[in-house]
């Protein structure tokens, strides 16, 4: 009769019994049920027992009345196989034989229990096949139906796919077809007990491909949440309701639902809210009110679950969102309070920890000064050992590649690493594991900017960045200070980039950097370093004015440059800093990767007391200075090789500096740049000593002697 029924075997292994009071029931042990014809691979359904009972009484009065559905150990095999075919479609519905004695009683026209509302009429609609082959199953009353250690397996060919819950301990209320239904027990899939409590207002209301209103609650341990709404089923599902869940865990969450994401802080409690509607292919949310980590986002989220990947699409508006909590080694740039994850900065090298070069020695010539200029190393080393320098972690983008999505964010406040970006609005595009961030409007420093970044995290262990960016009215200092740890440099102004790089570390990224950038700022300084204080240093014949000091600072009303950025390597020719009594121009290279700068700078004492607008060119004293070594620990060196490139230019300075002198040694300078003859020791005036001719000193001997004097400690 199955057979004939369902085109399918059914098959009873084991005891069978039947019994007639006190109802009559039917017991079977051992029970299968095998696939559609034509099909192969597992029974559609094993079961250990299959016991139903019938009531006697209302049988006579030709109603249907299940006192009870008993399965013990069943396992379903919901199976698709790649031409589409589903396991669990019958090659043909006939109806059954209870629904038939059911059909031929006679029609009940009271309807108790449930939303009134919601009870659909017992009638079948004109027209509508399924109601009316379905009319008099109303006529069905149920007891009890349970469901004892069960097993559900899904399996799609097509596609790979695979789940599986198992322990399902489930009991249903259900008194018939036309009242609410109660269905509550447990079960659980992939290692977490999944408990659910759901009421139905009709299963009628299903059966007619009808809306019937569905309250569901589920506990489990990566999630609770409750559900208020309607299900439709036709061909597949739709759900549409409002909806509350909460998570502890978002990357426990994550994982249990089959996604590993990046290794990282955040990831934590979430609360999730709205108005959602969900079928096979989709999942939207409106009106959504979620909190992450302690930040909220309110706004729209759908995501399409049919492609290669979900697609998530979103406009939202978000309080805070700090990216260090969601990359790898991102606990670098948090606060305090998490400094047990905090990975420990390495020790300070001895190299990087050496004092400022001293003074040279008071028994050093100006040749020892060339020879020791020439002899120094500085910061062309590359295998120079960083203090804090860029990380050598391997980059994690893994996370990139869970989704694809388009998003459009307004943002109150952004963090990455230590740069700390103000109210935004920006939309992000992802892609195969690309994404291009654009920022419509960004606040930043005191300023404002636009552009876009890119990550393209598509080839193995490998990311290619790029950005292309523009701001206005930034601070400098602390923009600086948090992108590169750099504290240098203050001022008003405004700043473009446009880099790229590639690279499996955030080190090989910035050793990779191609592109160029170009800033101005204004009414700033250079902090650490008085460059007027120091050329005056040099011009009465001292050197302490070369060491760096935090209290020390350059004033400028002007400072702009232009970079070009090679292989991690940002070189300039055009710098320009313009102060009263001050000029400054320089030329030379900023290694990025290694966070090294080696740079010729070129300060030039002026009588004019005008700023802005004064010019680079206008006469004066120039001392050229070399500023090198890492970021952290810059030094300043006058550049004796180069005052003596040119011998007249350096007799030139040389008398600037004179110039400066007061007293009797100022004198005896002059009188040597005047040209008279250099007497010997013990001699005065112009005579020469005994047995000797004077003769007149070329201007690169008196260049070196007079600097050889000059520069020695005072």
């Amino acid at each position: 009769e199955v057979k004939a029924k369902t085109g399918r075997d059914l098959k009873i292994a084991g005891l069978a019994s039947f019994t007639i009071y006190p109802n009559i029931g039917v017991s079977m042990q051992d029970v299968s049920l095998s696939p559609p014809p034509g099909m192969t691979g597992k029974p559609l359904v094993t079961m250990q027992s299959f016991d139903v009972s019938v009531r006697i009484l209302p049988l006579l009065q030709r109603e249907v009345y299940v006192e009870r559905i008993s399965l013990k150990k069943p396992v379903f095999e919901l199976y698709a196989d790649a031409s589409g075919r589903k396991s669990w479609e019958f090659a043909s519905l006939s109806t059954p034989a209870l629904v038939q004695l059911a059909q031929a009683a006679k029609p009940v026209t009271d309807a108790t229990g449930g939303l009134p509302s919601e009870v659909p009429s017992a009638a079948a609609e004109p027209g509508d096949a399924t109601s009316a082959k379905l009319g008099g199953i109303q006529q069905l009353h149920f007891g009890n139906v349970s469901i004892e250690d069960g097993i559900v397996r899904y399996a799609d060919a097509k596609s790979g796919a695979k789940q599986e819950a198992s322990a399902i301990n489930m009991k249903v209320k259900l008194s018939d077809l036309r009242q609410p239904m109660n269905a509550d027990g447990d079960f659980v899939w992939k290692g977490q007990k999944v408990n659910i409590d759901a009421d139905v207002t009709t299963v009628q209301s299903l059966l007619n491909d009808k809306p019937a209103r569905l309250i569901t609650k589920v506990a489990s341990g990566p999630l609770n949440g409750t559900f208020d709404g309607s299900l439709t089923i036709r061909d597949s599902y739709d759900l549409t309701g409002k909806i509350d869940a909460k998570s502890n865990s978002v990357r426990f969450l994550a994982k249990w639902l089959g996604a590993e994401l990046p290794p990282a802080r955040g990831f934590g409690p979430m609360t999730a809210s709205g108005q959602i509607r969900a079928t096979p292919n989709a999942i939207n949310l409106a009106d959504a009110n979620i909190t992450l980590d302690g930040a909220t986002a309110k706004g729209q989220v759908s995501v399409e679950t049919q492609g290669e990947r979900p697609y998530v699409k979103t406009a939202l508006v978000i309080s805070e969102l700090n990216l260090n909590k969601y990359m790898a080694g991102g606990a670098a740039y948090l606060k305090a309070d998490d400094a047990a994850t905090t990975p420990k900065s390495d020790a300070t090298p001895a190299a990087a920890t050496a004092p400022l070069a001293a003074k040279p020695s008071a028994e050093k010539s100006i040749e020892d000064l060339l020879k020791d200029d020439a002899d120094k190393p500085g910061p062309k080393v590359k295998g120079f050992t960083e203090r804090k320098g860029w990380s050598t972690e391997p980059l994690n983008l893994d996370g990139l590649g869970a989704v694809d999505a388009d998003a459009k964010l307004t943002v109150g406040k952004l963090l990455y690493q230590n740069i700390k970006v103000g109210q935004s609005q920006l939309s992000v595009a992802l892609k195969n594991k690309a994404m291009k961030t654009t920022f419509d409007d960004i606040q930043l420093y005191g300023g404002r900017g636009r552009g876009f970044i890119t990550v393209d995290a598509s080839a193995p262990k490998s990311a290619a960045t790029g950005a292309n960016l523009a701001f206005e009215g930034i601070d400098a200092l602390p923009l600086l200070k948090d992108a590169a740890d750099f504290e240098k440099l203050s001022g008003k102004g405004k700043l473009t980039l446009a880099l790229a790089g590639q690279g499996g570390s955030q080190q090989q990224i910035m050793n990779s950097l191609n592109g160029k950038s170009d800033f101005a700022f204004a009414n700033g300084a250079i902090n650490g370093l008085n460059v007027a204080g120091m050329v005056r240093g040099i011009s009465q014949g001292k050197l302490s004015g070369l060491k760096a000091s935090p209290s020390e600072k350059t004033d400028f009303s002007e400072l702009a440059a232009s970079w070009t950025i090679t292989n991690g390597v940002a070189n300039n020719q055009d710098l320009r800093l313009v102060s009263p009594l001050l000029r400054l121009t320089g030329a030379g290279n900023v290694m990025l990767g290694d966070r090294q700068v080696d740079y010729m700078a070129r300060p030039k004492l002026v009588s004019s007391l005008q700023g802005q607008g004064g010019g680079a060119a206008d006469q004066g004293l120039e001392i050229p200075v070399r500023v090198h070594g890492p970021w952290d620990q810059v030094k300043y060196e006058p550049d004796v090789k180069g005052i003596l490139a040119d011998p007249n230019k350096a007799m030139d300075t040389i008398k600037k500096l004179g110039e400066q002198f007061k007293g009797k040694n100022a004198g005896d300078v002059v009188k040597d740049l005047l040209g008279k003859a250099k007497t010997q020791p013990g001699q005065t005036g112009t005579t020469p000593a005994p047995g000797t001719t004077a003769q007149p000193q070329q201007p690169a001997a008196k260049a070196k002697d007079l600097l050889n004097q000059l520069l020695k400690p005072q």
